[in-house]
């Protein structure tokens, strides 16, 4: 079982769409995107997913991909 990872499509439009492309992210995360997850004024301010529901930002793309891995090493060791 992978961990979900909940994105807004507005904001995957601001530069977040390296969440999607990485081969890490992809190949151990399902990915959920939707049009829009009412977070609009988070939206605003940065790059952000939900990740196993909990709220993961990052101030650029690479940033946000780096704190999802974090989150995602994180996940596998509490699963084991």
């Amino acid at each position: 079982m992978n961990p979900l990872i909940e994105c807004c499509e507005q904001n995957l439009a601001n530069g977040g769409e390296l969440v999607l492309s990485d081969p890490f992210i992809e190949e151990n995360t399902d990915v959920v995107t939707y049009s829009c997850m009412n977070e609009c004024v988070l939206c605003a301010q940065t790059l952000f997913v939900l990740f196993e529901g909990e709220r993961v930002t990052g101030e650029t793309p690479e940033e946000l991909v780096e704190n999802i891995k974090k989150a995602l090493h994180t996940w596998q060791e509490e699963m084991g």
